[in-house]
């Protein structure tokens, strides 16, 4: 059976959620989707990923059309080159929440909700925040994944302190990824790489699936 889902208008993680519930039922194989943005493309594979599906988008007009479909074989792999991330979060976080508990985990994730770290002065305060992702990196901390929402997304900004000690994260396999309906609150989409722009979704996962989570 074949979907066809329209997805615009909605604000994250609506797209993704709509997505999923009706993928949760077997009997359908294949999900067309419509979106307007390239970050819902990103999220829609991501999910089409945890799912262990076959993802594909094509631009039509002023809109994208993203195809989820269920693999004929299991050993087939999404050839997509532009899906370049890892999904290592959403599908350890879907197995999680699938089976109702943390028996499978992602390990430690730092999830950080503003630009600051405590509360206090508000300049010295932002330099605190920089200070402690600089000394978790120095002192060897390599959680799974630094989660940023709300005024946390800032710290992605080209002019952020922590925007070097973040890209040393990357480079050290830590995923760094920021909640796509902050990004666009704040008006940083074209500051912020599209491959680390997530959802709410994704971000509730990540965390329910954490053996550790961390709130600076």
């Amino acid at each position: 059976m074949e979907k066809t889902l329209d997805l615009r208008g909605l604000i994250c993680p609506e797209p993704v959620l709509r997505t999923k519930k009706l993928l949760d039922d077997q009997s359908i194989q294949k999900v067309e989707a419509i979106v307007e943005s390239d970050i819902n493309v990103n999220n829609l594979k991501r999910l089409a990923k945890s799912l262990k599906m076959e993802s594909r988008s094509e631009k039509k007009g002023e809109s994208f059309v993203v195809t989820l479909e269920r693999k004929k074989d299991a050993g087939n792999l999404d050839t997509d080159s532009k899906t370049n991330i890892s999904h290592v979060h959403t599908e350890v976080g879907s197995q999680a929440s699938r089976s109702g508990s943390n028996e499978q985990t992602v390990g430690t994730v730092v999830f950080i909700g503003k630009d600051s770290f405590g509360e206090g002065d508000a300049d010295f305060s932002k330099t605190l925040i920089s200070l402690f992702l600089q000394t978790m990196f120095d002192g060897g901390h390599r959680p799974r994944a630094i989660l940023m929402a709300n005024t946390g997304v800032r710290l992605l900004s080209r002019n952020s302190a922590s925007l070097k000690v973040l890209e040393d994260f990357r480079q050290a396999s830590v995923e760094v990824l920021a909640c796509g309906l902050c990004v666009e609150f704040y008006k940083l989409k074209d500051e912020i790489p599209v491959d680390q722009i997530t959802n709410m979704f994704a971000i509730c996962e990540y965390m329910f699936a954490a053996d550790k989570l961390i709130v600076p």
